[in-house]
């Protein structure tokens, strides 16, 4: 890339996602676009969502993690998220998909 590497948020909303949530965060992780804060949102979940996540963000400092005081629901949830954003970019991820290790990087790219 030719250009300054703007910082990228990416916002993770997360529900009962213990089953999912693992490969959604190592996508992110293994990006070729490093300059990204990984912002992650817990709705109360009820199984093992939370302790997966508070692993992960103990082994890497991008990841923000945070936790609703009572469950705000789909769309509530996503503006939650974006508010702790600090990047140039938003970038949403559903802790139920993955992105391509080259994702952030596109898109950066055709900003």
């Amino acid at each position: 890339m030719n250009y300054e590497s703007p910082l990228v948020s990416v916002l993770m909303t997360a529900y009962n996602r213990e089953k999912y949530i693992t490969e959604a965060i190592e996508s992110v992780l293994s990006s070729t676009y490093k300059n990204f804060e990984l912002i992650i949102v817990d709705d109360k979940s009820k199984d093992n969502t939370v302790l997966i996540i508070e692993d992960f963000s103990k082994k890497d400092s991008r990841i923000k993690f945070f936790i609703n005081e009572k469950n705000l629901g789909d769309y509530a949830n996503r503006n939650k998220a974006a508010e702790y954003a600090t990047g140039k970019y938003l970038k949403y991820l559903d802790s139920d998909d993955a992105i391509f290790d080259w994702g952030l990087s596109y898109c950066v790219e055709e900003m």
